[in-house]
This record gives C-alpha cells, structure tokens and sequence, in this order.
C-alpha cells in the first residue's frame, strides 16, 4: 500500500485540473493505498460549499483525506465557508508531508 499525497493548486471554476486530482486520488483509494489531498492557493476554493465541494465530501467519505492550507483560507475569506470534515493546517504542515508520504504529486 502507498501513501500518496496530492497537492491541488488550482481552482475548479477555471481549469478541469481539481476533476482529474479528484480521479487520481479516487481511483488510487479503490486499488487499496492512502490518499489525501492537500488544498493550497486557488485550490482552497475547491472545498467550498459547492457543486465541487459535494465532489470532495464524497471522496471523504471514501477514506480521502482533505487538508487545507490556513493562510490560504484566510487570504479567500473562507472561514466557516468550507465543506465538514477538511482539516485546516499551516504551511509547514505540507513540507513535513511531503517527507513523509510515499508519493507527492503537485498540481
């Protein structure tokens, strides 16, 4: 089993890049490895409460985990405005990931 972890930059609205992490990630879980999703700049707005944001609380649901880049979040104004269940976490957290998990891939 691997432990992969995605880095999503880029926002759903502009590019179709977040629906091909998305599948990445969903079609990594169903082979049986570890998968979370690191959401940093543009790509906070993923996890809004959205069409999107439904997209991601179901691939929580599946065993991904979410986690939020907190300066990002601020800097949107997206406080209280995200999907349940993403965990939010300062930058550091990220680079201490990046050592940790298996495979890092960067969108």
């Amino acid at each position: 089993m691997t432990n992969l972890l995605l880095v999503l930059s880029k926002d759903p609205y502009t590019t179709e890049t977040p629906d091909l992490v998305l599948d990445i990630g969903l079609n990594a879980k169903e082979k049986g490895n570890d998968v979370s999703l690191y959401l940093i700049e543009d790509g906070i707005t993923a996890a809004r409460k959205s069409e999107f944001g439904n997209k991601l609380a179901a691939a929580q649901k599946k065993g991904i985990k979410i986690y939020a880049d907190d300066k990002a979040v601020l800097s949107r104004s997206l406080t209280n405005k995200l999907i349940g269940g993403v965990e939010i976490k300062e930058i550091g957290t990220l680079l201490d990931y990046i050592m940790e998990y298996d495979r890092v891939v960067w969108f």
